[in-house]
């Protein structure tokens, strides 16, 4: 079993980059713990390609749920998939859709880094600024000691 980070996002939209940003600030410290880091960004192919059945994953994602800027939540994958849609168009394309349809869920965890402002800015915001060593650091505790091969 591998472990893997898979980070989501578009740098060039402001908070929407954050699992990027996370992600190559972590990548040495998690490599040196075995942990492979993908920079998936916005290619959903890319991100499947890379991951195989027994892959332990953890998908680093930007989300807006309404709560604090820089809040963290974790989900495990699999109590993820009742909430997809069975539906599969090119604008409702998502990684857990891909690996959904194609019977290749592994374990891992969905970990959502709550943003702030969506706007095109290769920035993040004044909020996340703040809280970026912060949100590294939970970011990296939460894959460190979940992670079934660190």
């Amino acid at each position: 079993m591998k472990t893997k980070v898979i980070a989501i996002g578009n740098p060039i939209m402001s908070d929407e980059g954050i699992a990027i940003k996370v992600a190559e600030n972590l990548k040495s410290i998690l490599r040196k713990n075995n942990i492979e880091v993908i920079m998936g960004e916005t290619d959903v192919d890319y991100c499947f390609d890379n991951i195989k059945k027994d892959d332990f994953l953890f998908i680093i994602d930007a989300t807006y749920y309404g709560i604090i800027p820089g809040s963290l939540t974790l989900i495990p994958l699999e109590k993820s998939i009742p909430y997809l849609s069975d539906t599969y168009s090119q604008h409702e394309l998502s990684l857990i859709n891909v690996l959904k349809k194609n019977g290749n869920v592994p374990p891992g965890y969905i970990i959502g880094i709550e943003v702030d402002e969506i706007k095109f800015d290769c920035n993040l915001s004044s909020s996340l600024t703040k809280k970026f060593d912060k949100i590294c650091s939970k970011v990296q505790h939460i894959i460190v000691n979940n992670s079934p091969n660190a």
